[in-house]
């Protein structure tokens, strides 16, 4: 009897066998052996020795499938296997492709060692020459001095020699006398001898003889050994930790503190009264306090944002008989609205915040509501330089020297004072920062070469948070980087490598926002503490070489450019407001700085140190210059106590005092 017409096709549709030599139906799969298995086949893999390891896969399923659904499911698990290939092969060429992407970067890799090895030598090379051209230098020097000398002592002995000759034959002669004379003779003679001996006794030569044998080479190993480590170069392999040969551990006071609350943002700036130069006139400007009363605390800590206006109008609230008012910023409602993004709590609900800022209505409208921009105020015109009569000052303190150690400095290029009257130095090419007193004596210093967490690599400007007293340290390339550090020299954060490119003048104002200048591409970068870009805009217009920066309370930047002889203003959303200075008042300037009682300084070293004062306006109050010459200088930085601070090239610190500036003769 035969089987039916649909069994049949499924018995001949179904596989053989390909083990073995019977025609039986396959139950299995062998990937080892690339067959498909029938049961007896199956029952050998298991058990013979020579099978072991192979992978069998059971077909049992797929052939129930085929029974209860038929032919088409066959053919979808094959389309499937065909998928798989299909992946498979694109797999396999993506492989290929890396294969030779590694063969690439392999290559590639061969050639960048080829290069650096190349970079090494060429950079050994130089260095040799270098130093074969000062030995060169050192030895010409030192045979000049040794010729010079060995002359004099020649020249020396043969006077002594004909001084001796003399002295014998007057001796000799003066002996003869005595025998062959009468005594009545000899003091006839008396006088002419006593005249003759002494004029031979007082023109004999006079030499220094240790000073005259004294020539030696003074070498400073140390200080060759820091310097070439930390000036050969570096290795870059494109990770975040460079390869580095000096490891200084860092000198920091182990005091312990308790971390600043960053998050603050209600606290009082009281400024100075007193001038800082006797005889300007001393003016106060303090900022509103923001927070009066109980209620007003509990209400603003409550909901920081319920004052913010995204129109930057001056806003005024009530509470009871009292009232207290705040200029906002774009700056302020970015700086709050990153708060309410973190989720950092507030006492409300962030819908409850946002519902709050936008129904925010403006009570009373300030000076500065208009959104238009503000136009720049006409240059002044200033006296020649030849009617500005500058009061003299003189230094009462410096400090410092070339070296490694202690209070010793290879490039002071930047420097700022504390609250404390504390001077911070950055010894850029030492990668370190120093910390003084206000007399010049070392307290500390902290920092290492390196590009790690607390490590510094060329360190070139540093400026203080007033409030809690953290240095805020820039770094130029290749790091080009802000980092931050408590006031006893523990690392806090670091930020701006992927934004910065060349920072030259760093500063922070009250609300402990950290401004930077950078030179070469004229660009104002404003940041938070956290690190989050508040604002940045281009300078290129106005600005040839910016080197410094102050900000006052009214969220003005002031800038000094060397190159165009003068300080220029900008508000916090780039505007050019005017410009302070000009050449023949401030020629080349080298830094800028705000008094306690809110007068301009343009520091520069045109001819002298020169000092030269203006009010926030722009108005010439005095001017000053040093009683001596100073090399470059890098840096200024003004102190509380009516002090400036000016780091020069000859690696030392001078710190003047101002005297009473009388009324200028114009």
């Amino acid at each position: 009897m035969s089987p039916p017409a649909e069994d049949q096709h499924q018995t001949d549709a179904a596989p053989h066998c390909t083990g073995c030599k019977s025609s039986s139906p396959a139950v299995a799969n062998c990937f080892s052996c690339t067959a498909l298995l029938c049961a007896n086949c199956v029952i050998a893999h298991q058990l013979m020795v020579a099978f072991e390891g192979h992978h069998v896969t059971n077909l049992g399923q797929g052939k129930v499938e085929n029974k209860e659904v038929g032919q088409p499911q066959l053919g979808g698990s094959i389309d499937a296997i065909r998928k798989m290939v299909k992946d498979s092969k694109k797999k396999l060429n993506e492989l290929q492709k890396t294969i030779k992407s590694v063969d690439y970067s392999s290559s590639r890799l061969t050639s960048q060692y080829d290069k650096a090895i190349g970079e090494v030598n060429e950079t050994f090379n130089f260095y040799t020459s270098m130093l074969a051209e000062r030995k060169m230098e050192v030895t010409k020097e030192i045979d000049k001095l040794y010729s010079t000398k060995q002359v004099a002592l020649s020249v020396f002995g043969q006077k002594i020699h004909e001084s001796t000759d003399k002295i014998e034959q007057m001796v000799t002669f003066t002996e003869k006398l005595l025998q062959s004379a009468s005594t009545k003779d000899v003091l006839l003679f008396q006088t002419s001898l006593e005249t003759r001996m002494l004029h031979l006794i007082t023109s004999m030569p006079q030499l220094d003889l240790a000073n005259t044998v004294q020539l030696e080479f003074i070498s400073n190993f140390q200080a060759i050994q820091v310097g070439v480590r930390n000036q050969f170069g570096y290795i870059k392999s494109g990770s975040e930790t460079g390869v580095s040969l000096a490891k200084q551990p860092p000198i920091s006071r182990p005091i312990t503190m308790q971390s600043s609350n960053l998050s603050s943002t209600h606290q009082t700036y009281n400024q100075l009264t007193n001038s800082v130069m006797s005889g300007l006139t001393a003016s106060t400007s303090p900022v509103p306090n923001l927070i009066t009363g109980a209620g007003a605390v509990s209400r603003d800590l409550a909901n920081p944002l319920a004052s913010l206006d995204f129109q930057n109008n001056y806003m005024a609230f009530a509470q009871g008989d009292t009232s207290y008012g705040h200029q906002t910023s774009p700056l302020e409602i970015l700086e709050n609205l990153s708060l309410l993004a973190s989720g950092s709590s507030m006492g409300n609900s962030s819908s409850d915040m946002l519902a709050t800022i936008t129904n925010s209505v403006p009570l009373t409208m300030g000076p500065t509501a208009s959104l238009a921009t503000p136009v720049p105020s006409a240059p002044i015109v200033y006296p020649p330089k030849a009617q500005i009569r500058r009061q003299k000052m003189i230094y009462h303190c410096k400090f410092g020297e070339f070296g490694i150690l202690e209070g010793q400095f290879t490039e002071p290029s930047g420097v700022a004072v504390t609250e404390d009257n504390e001077i911070i130095v950055a010894d850029t090419n030492n990668h370190r920062i120093q910390v003084f007193d206000k007399e010049g004596n070392f307290k500390f210093q902290f920092g290492e070469v390196g590009k790690r967490d607390g490590q510094l690599l060329y360190p070139n400007r540093v400026a203080v948070v007033a409030s809690s007293g953290d240095i805020v340290v820039t770094e130029r390339s290749p790091t080009h980087q802000v980092q931050i550090f408590t006031k006893f020299g523990h690392f806090i954060r670091k930020f701006g490598a992927d934004i910065l490119q060349h920072p030259r003048g760093v500063t922070t104002d009250c609300w402990g926002r950290i401004i930077v200048v950078e030179c070469k591409v004229m660009r104002v970068v404003i940041f938070d503490m956290m690190g989050n870009v508040l604002n940045k805009f281009s300078c290129s217009r106005y600005l040839e070489f910016p080197n410094g920066v102050v900000v006052n309370d009214q969220m003005e930047i002031f800038i000094s450019d060397n190159r165009a002889h003068c300080v220029k203003v900008f508000d916090y959303q780039g505007n050019y407001l005017r410009q302070i200075g000009g050449e023949g008042v401030s020629n080349f300037p080298i830094g800028v700085g705000l008094t306690a009682s809110g007068e301009i300084t343009i520091a520069d070293n045109h001819n002298n140190f020169n000092l030269t004062v203006f009010s926030q306006a722009g108005q010439l109050l005095g001017a000053l210059e040093s009683k001596v010459k100073h090399a470059q200088c890098f840096d200024v930085a003004l102190m509380k106590d009516g002090s400036i601070v000016l780091a020069s090239k000859d690696y030392r610190l001078y710190i003047y005092r101002y005297v009473k500036i009388p009324n200028l003769s114009l």
